[in-house]
């Protein structure tokens, strides 16, 4: 049976709200100032950097791990009831020098109760 994924692919808008947001509710401190760009970087793991013009002429940069990312784009998703599968694979990608969330159908019932499982303490 072939695969099924889906592709939700954010604007350079999008994702700058979504790390921005994130990083209001982790209570990252990000410079004051206006938010240039969001962005990915790095070939294999796919990590992100927030561009912010602080006014002193040289723009800030904020870096992401593909982990936040994730987790922002995701969260970015919830508070605008955008549909996701709750029992999904989620994939950071990069799609044409944008964020991208790959979404796959799990069919594996192993998976399914591993990450569904209660954390260790």
């Amino acid at each position: 049976m072939p695969d099924e994924y889906r592709f939700l692919v954010f604007s350079t808008a999008e994702s700058a709200d979504a790390l921005s947001a994130y990083a209001r509710a982790i209570r990252r401190q990000l410079p004051q100032g206006r938010v240039l760009v969001a962005e990915p970087v790095g070939e294999k793991t796919i990590n992100g950097r927030l561009t912010v013009d602080d006014g002193s002429g040289t723009p800030a940069i904020v870096p992401f791990s593909a982990a936040e990312v994730l987790e922002a784009l995701v969260a970015y998703c919830i508070d605008r009831s955008i549909p996701l599968p709750r029992v999904s694979e989620k994939t950071l990608e990069r799609l044409h020098g944008r964020f991208a969330l790959r979404i796959g159908h799990v069919d594996s019932m192993e998976w399914q109760m591993r990450s569904h499982a209660p954390r260790e303490r």
